[in-house]
């Protein structure tokens, strides 16, 4: 009986070990997604009467209707680990966002903007501006060159740091200081106004400001009378992981009214 112990204590402890070193192989390599219980397509009923919109593969829509989520009913947290809500009914995205008091509402549009940009290599297209308009521009980042910051006169400048490098580590790292440094007064300059009638997944409803808000759309669809609803994504201030409201939205005119926030004026918008 003794030897049997043994033995079945050994095996547990090779199991373990195996464990251990399986998530943290998936940590140290950035891996935005460990538990794919579900994604957005699966997980949100659809309202009487509508159906999905057909989306291009690959596209940056396709991403989003896909984005996988935390397992159903999981707590929604603050970037400093306290709960914001017990047991969700929306969905937590599961993704390498980050726990830094810097990525808030904007930070979250940025993310998955980027993190699809970069999953599909199209490295020049990922770049945003600083609110004091520095152009914080991912291609030269990853060809080794850091941005300086002067915290007294906020002027921003490249200088040669290292080797060129377009792993997700040091992606990750750029997505940093653009948290640190945009915001929605920037990211909304960013973006071209559309109409109500135009919105389509990945399109951004933004009031830029000191306060402002940014939330982006991450699945639409439609009825027979032409009659769009949406899926709506956010971060928030304090930072929080990402969630996705477990409701059908009609965005067609001005106010919209969305929890925490009432979108006014032109915000409407979309990526270049």
């Amino acid at each position: 009986m003794r030897t049997m112990k043994n033995y079945t204590s050994l095996v547990f402890s090779i199991l373990l070990c195996i464990s251990i070193l399986y998530f943290a192989t998936n940590i140290k390599a950035g891996n935005p997604s460990i538990h794919q219980n579900a994604s957005v397509a699966k997980r949100f009923v659809l309202p009487a009467g509508y159906h999905k919109v057909k989306v291009t593969p690959g596209s940056f829509a396709e991403y989003l209707r896909n984005l996988p989520l935390k397992p159903e009913g999981a707590t929604l947290y603050y970037y400093n680990h306290q709960i914001k809500k017990l047991k969700y009914d929306g969905g937590v995205v599961d993704c390498d966002f980050g726990n830094n008091y810097a990525e808030q509402c904007a930070d979250a549009v940025i993310y998955l903007r980027a993190n699809w940009l970069w999953k599909t290599k199209q490295y020049d297209k990922i770049h945003f501006n600083f609110n004091n308009g520095f152009k914080a521009d991912y291609a030269k980042w990853a060809k080794g060159y850091r941005i300086h910051v002067n915290k007294k006169t906020w002027a921003c400048n490249y200088y040669k740091r290292g080797k060129e490098d377009y792993s997700y580590e040091t992606f990750r790292k750029y997505l940093d200081i653009v948290f640190e440094y945009a915001g929605t007064a920037s990211l909304t300059k960013e973006l071209k106004s559309i109409s109500f009638s135009d919105l389509h997944i990945g399109d951004v409803l933004i009031n830029g400001g000191y306060p402002g808000h940014a939330v982006i759309i991450v699945d639409e669809a439609v009825n027979d009378k032409g009659k769009k609803l949406f899926l709506i994504a956010q971060g928030y201030t304090p930072a929080q992981e990402i969630e996705i409201y477990n409701k059908w939205f009609s965005v067609d005119s001005t106010p919209f009214y969305f929890p925490y926030w009432t979108f006014k004026g032109t915000f409407t918008k979309r990526f270049k």
